[in-house]
């Protein structure tokens, strides 16, 4: 490895992003056993590319041809790839999925998302129906206002904070990024420009595993070149810190090299001492379709074992390739059973997870729009705007919150690009959220979620136990 090659691995390994000072760091002890998750926090799962919760939450069937029961079966069979005719809609119902109520509703529960079928069993699945955040009915500006979880975020307000961010800098803490690049969802506040983010709680850990600065190891021969050029750049970075005033300017790269080392090798050393579990592996080795949500969650996995040192309040994740405008069925159940099938991902992750790391945290999962009432003629759903939002964990207060199905959009069926009407809105979910992870935070993170709407009839205060 020439100089040129080593300092580029060197500073690609580096977990502190961008600038605006360094991430909330906690204990940094080289404590070998994996840490409780000791405070609450928040995982956000970005479903991107419009999820149809309608494919994954059904209406019982019902032979009325007058009831909701049966014209959405009806106004739905392609997509279900299912021909239109009682016995289909009766067949798909009985066999496909798992029958539920919360006593005011009867719906099915894709069958092929077993663990999430056992959470809304135990109680701890919240479906907040009718949600809605940007309605222009486009992925990119509609990701925007949800990450962002600010109903005026307008097209190209790409530098806003995103709530994520907003929330671990209220609870004192880090966001940590476990996807390839940071979504918005994490940057944070700004001190004094609200059009402006600031990075200084952002951890990115891309790879978990990978997440100090570059040290030649027992591969490296002592006497190779890697090995001699990491030991002169330590040497370099030693010397200098005691040569430099830590008033000049170019002290802000000795501190930095240091706090990488500082932050790095403590989480190096902890997760040398705990492997991945062989079921998480799994994941990552077939056990998913999707192989790089796998790696995802052994990203999640490492970030709570280590979430003293990381100072973990917020992580965040993200599924995409939701847009199913076309064979929905086949595009979509498979990513639902990655995400809610019984030894898919989250199943696997709560396994792997002791009670009190399971009760401090929440997972909230939704896509930036849901997908018009009836199937187009491709066999698939058109974009929407109203949808529904999963809140899952040990504290929440299980149920449905809105009308699953509104009768009222019967009478809209058959008129042209018809979809769920929006009651909800997105902040005042997530403030709920962000209440239960840190006491009263939600007035800093949605300082106006006073002017957005909660359906009627609809309370969320009691969204967590």
């Amino acid at each position: 490895m020439n100089r040129r090659n080593f300092l580029k691995a060197a500073l690609a390994s580096g977990a502190l992003y961008s600038a605006g000072g360094l991430p909330v760091f906690g204990n940094i002890a080289r404590a070998s056993d994996a840490a409780m998750l000791s405070q609450r926090t928040l995982v956000n799962v970005m479903l991107y590319g419009g999820p149809d919760f309608r494919h994954l939450f059904t209406p019982a069937y019902n032979s009325n041809t007058a009831s909701y029961g049966y014209q959405f079966w009806q106004a739905r069979a392609s997509a279900h790839s299912i021909s239109q005719s009682n016995t289909a809609y009766q067949d798909r119902w009985i066999n496909n999925y798992h029958h539920v109520t919360d006593g005011a509703n009867n719906f099915g529960i894709l069958n092929r998302c077993g663990w999430l079928k056992s959470m809304w069993d135990q109680g701890n699945v919240a479906i907040v129906c009718n949600a809605v955040g940007g309605n222009s009915r486009n992925h990119n500006h509609c990701e925007l206002v949800m990450e962002h979880g600010n109903l005026t975020t307008g097209p190209n307000d790409f530098d806003r904070s995103g709530w994520g961010g907003r929330l671990a800098h209220a609870a004192a803490g880090n966001v940590l990024s476990l996807t390839k690049i940071p979504r918005s969802f994490c940057f944070g506040p700004h001190p004094f420009n609200p059009e402006l983010h600031n990075n200084s709680n952002l951890v990115r850990a891309r790879n978990s595993r990978d997440m100090s600065l570059f040290t030649a190891g027992p591969e490296h021969a002592p006497d190779s070149l890697t090995a001699s050029i990491t030991r002169n750049m330590e040497n370099y970075y030693a010397a200098k810190s005691r040569e430099l005033s830590p008033d000049s300017i170019y002290y802000r790269f000795i501190a930095l090299e240091r706090s990488l080392r500082e932050f790095g090798e403590p989480i190096e050393e902890r997760l040398q001492s705990i492997p991945v579990p062989e079921a998480i592996s799994a994941l990552m080795d077939g056990g998913l379709s999707n192989k790089y949500f796998g790696e995802q969650i052994r990203n999640l996995y490492d970030s709570i074992v280590c979430n003293d040192i990381v100072s973990l309040r917020v992580a965040s994740l993200e599924y995409g390739s939701w847009d199913s405008h076309k064979d929905q069925k086949d595009a979509i159940e498979s990513k639902f059973e990655d995400l809610f099938g019984t030894g898919k991902a989250l199943d696997t992750l709560y396994q792997e997870l002791p009670p009190v790391t399971q009760d401090n945290m929440v997972l909230v999962l939704g896509g930036e729009f849901g997908r018009q009432l009836k199937a187009n003629g491709d066999n698939g759903t058109d974009h929407g705007r109203g949808n529904s939002m999963l809140i899952i964990g040990n504290a929440v207060r299980g149920g449905v919150y809105g009308d699953m199905f509104p009768e009222s959009e019967l009478e809209i069926l058959e008129e042209r690009s018809s979809d769920i009407k929006g009651l909800t809105t997105f902040d005042q979910i997530y403030a709920r959220v962000c209440d239960w992870v840190s006491a009263n935070s939600s007035l800093l993170v949605f300082p106006d979620q006073s002017q957005s709407m909660v359906e009627a009839g609809v309370s969320l205060d009691n969204l967590f136990v």
